[in-house]
């Protein structure tokens, strides 16, 4: 997976000497979450890829629960994606480099402020060429699988510019890869992609978080229920 890591990496920084738009780019590092889950012996399964048919580009909003979210978003949805990642990333020799030349952007959890200003200063050129921007609301990932706080940058961005927002509940990938801990479980996640909405369907910005985040829940708590039954069985 290191070298498969390295050598897309070094693809995707020429690519980007001509890509301006970031169409290739987007095209191998889905290659590249494809390839690595099928070395990790995880398939993707996905409902309501039909939700995505009108929403180019869009905001998508993840729930997170493991360090393989990344790749399973780019293996499952079929669409151009760009990411809101943790600036420690970006530090990483090529992978890094690769991710900031792609247009991926570059989060400081520690610092709201310089978050939200890298967020304002990458965003329009995203959404002109059209690409997705992939956000997970909690802004971390979960330690017991429970969803957490939503924060307000997505949702915020989506306002700004009237883009729809796409929920997408990921399911089971905790069970694969645990937070802080090395082993992988090789095993079947879920992509849930529901009906897209807009921050004006709502009276305020709140009430659009906590319906988002109210369906993340409920499609949590049904996956978690049926595998419940499942494991008794």
């Amino acid at each position: 997976i290191a070298l498969i890591t390295i050598f897309f990496s070094i693809v995707c920084l020429i690519v980007a000497l001509f890509d301006w738009k970031g169409r290739v780019h987007g095209v191998f590092i889905r290659i590249w979450g494809k390839i690595v889950l099928l070395l990790m012996g995880i398939k993707v399964g996905v409902k309501g890829l039909e939700n995505l048919k009108d929403v180019n580009p869009a905001v998508v909003l993840m729930n997170h629960e493991s360090a393989l979210d990344i790749p399973i978003m780019l293996a499952g949805l079929p669409i151009n994606q760009r990411f809101m990642a943790k600036k420690e990333l970006y530090k990483i020799p090529l992978f890094g480099w690769a991710m900031a030349l792609g247009g991926h952007i570059s989060i400081d959890r520690k610092n709201p402020q310089k978050a939200i200003e890298s967020i304002n200063k990458h965003s329009k050129r995203l959404i002109k060429n059209k690409l997705n921007i992939i956000v997970s609301p909690e802004g971390t990932r979960s330690p017991d699988g429970r969803m957490g706080l939503f924060k307000k940058g997505g949702f915020k961005l989506a306002e700004k510019y009237n883009l729809p927002l796409v929920p997408v509940t990921i399911l089971g990938s905790r069970y694969c890869v645990p937070k802080k801990k090395l082993a992988v479980t090789p095993g079947k996640v879920g992509l849930v992609i529901d009906l897209p909405v807009k921050v004006s369907d709502f009276s305020n910005l709140k009430n659009c978080m906590d319906s988002v985040r109210e369906t993340m829940i409920y499609n949590k708590n049904k996956y978690e229920r049926e595998r419940t039954k499942k494991t008794i069985a």
